[in-house]
């Protein structure tokens, strides 16, 4: 197998567009799960929900998340991404607007259920487009932005939603993010494209692949992927327990807790474009992929599980505890942006939708154990929502330590896919 090339080909002007474009529809896929829990409050006292019932409701967003994620990450492969991720976008125009007419319960688990079906392919349909138009090495900085993009999300969804939600109501703020979807499919439909890069082994037209069980075996790809769903765990709580958390927990405003969640995604955005950057720049100046993109994410990792495990476990004062959360919080969002270039730099480009999708599903399956654990955590501290949270919180910190350990002593990405292609060599 040839080595990842150190100098990239020359720049196609449409890639800035063509990242702006991805990076909205991800702005906005975020939108439409967090609202979810900015308006929890309004939603639990006018559809009375228990805790138990509300973590059930944050769960059974993911409940076909993975499994979408994994069937279109496979068509990915082989079908355009502009069609995919209109139809995407569709599906999530719908969900909202079902949800804003949600009556009770059972409506509301359907109408999240149905959006975690359009957002499960999300992230590795928008990445797998995005790789379309860079060469190997050119790829750590545009998965930041992506990435960044969630942030920007969160973002705007802290200084937005509660105001929004607080001075329309709640099914009218759903209604509004359905109509912004609108916006961006008529405009993707307009300048939306596909781009046209591969990866060296395709330059003679020869169909490179792997088998799947050589590719989703190997050491890298497991590792990657289960510090992955550990890092998930606490991050998907923020679309249902977090702003909980701060306003009935903490005893926050809705507008206070906003402003946390805005200072710690600002941190995530601060932090993932310098490691990023200085990853990218490390490899464009001959660095193996092992140094520049498995050990920033892991050292990241590894403290930000300490970081959770002391909220969890220490009996801190607020203070010390939200500094504590904030903390774990930006280092862990560091990881899937690397997460996302490792699985790219381990799969044959004519697999990679679907190697992005198999690990961004496992991944994120997290989230349909994590709001249930926490629910049920709360009830087992007769409705303490503080404490329930961070006993939970502390128990994913010290998975994700494990997880940071073994990734850096394990992962190394090149020698993975050598060993993957190989197998299959062998078998021709």
């Amino acid at each position: 197998m040839a080595d990842l090339p150190t100098s990239p080909p020359p720049a196609d002007r449409r890639r800035p567009w063509m990242v702006a474009l991805l990076m909205a529809v991800m702005v906005i896929s975020v939108l439409d799960k967090t609202i979810f829990a900015f308006a929890g409050p309004q939603i639990i006292d006018e559809l009375r929900l228990t805790p138990e019932q509300f973590g059930f409701v944050g769960s059974a967003f993911y409940f076909l998340y993975s499994v979408s994620g994994l069937v279109v990450g496979f068509l990915a492969n082989r079908w355009p991404t502009r069609w995919i991720l209109a139809g995407m976008s569709l599906v999530w125009m719908l969900a909202q607007v079902l949800t804003s007419v949600s009556g009770g319960f059972a409506a509301l688990v359907g109408s999240r259920m149905l959006l975690g079906a359009g957002c499960g392919p999300g992230t590795a349909v928008t990445q797998h487009a995005c790789f379309k138009w860079y060469s190997p090495r050119e790829r750590v900085l545009p998965a930041a932005l992506i990435q960044v993009a969630i942030m920007l999300g969160a973002v705007a969804g802290a200084l937005a939603l509660p105001m929004v939600i607080q001075r329309l109501g709640w099914r009218q703020a759903y209604l509004m993010l359905a109509g912004v979807g609108l916006v961006w499919l008529v405009l993707w439909q307009c300048f939306g494209r596909e781009g046209r890069h591969g990866d060296p082994e395709d330059s003679d037209g020869a169909p490179v692949r792997g088998r799947y069980g050589a590719l989703l075996l190997n050491r890298s790809f497991v590792l990657i992927t289960v510090a992955g769903f550990c890092a998930y765990l606490p991050t998907a709580l923020l679309y249902s327990w977090v702003p909980m958390y701060l306003q009935r927990g903490l005893g926050m405003t809705p507008v206070q807790s906003g402003l946390l969640v805005m200072v710690a995604t600002v941190g995530v955005i601060v932090g993932n474009l310098v490691v990023s950057g200085l990853s990218q720049r490390a490899l464009r100046r001959g660095a193996s992929v092992r140094a520049a993109m498995v050990a920033p994410p892991m050292l990241a990792c590894g403290a930000a599980g300490v970081a959770l495990a002391l909220m969890g476990f220490s009996h801190a004062v607020p203070a010390v505890t939200l500094t504590l959360f904030l903390t774990g919080s930006v280092l862990v969002n560091l990881l899937p942006a690397f997460a996302n270039s490792i699985v790219a730099t381990l799969a044959p480009t004519r697999q990679r939708g679907s190697m992005l999708a198999i690990h961004i599903g496992l991944m994120t399956s997290a989230g349909m154990l994590a709001p249930h654990v926490v629910g049920h955590a709360v009830t087992a501290m007769g409705g303490d929502i503080a404490r329930g949270f961070e006993l939970s919180v502390g128990v994913f910190g010290v998975a994700l330590v494990i997880a940071g350990l073994l990734g850096g002593w394990l992962i190394d990405p090149e020698r993975s896919r050598r060993e993957a292609l190989a197998v299959q060599g062998a078998a021709a």
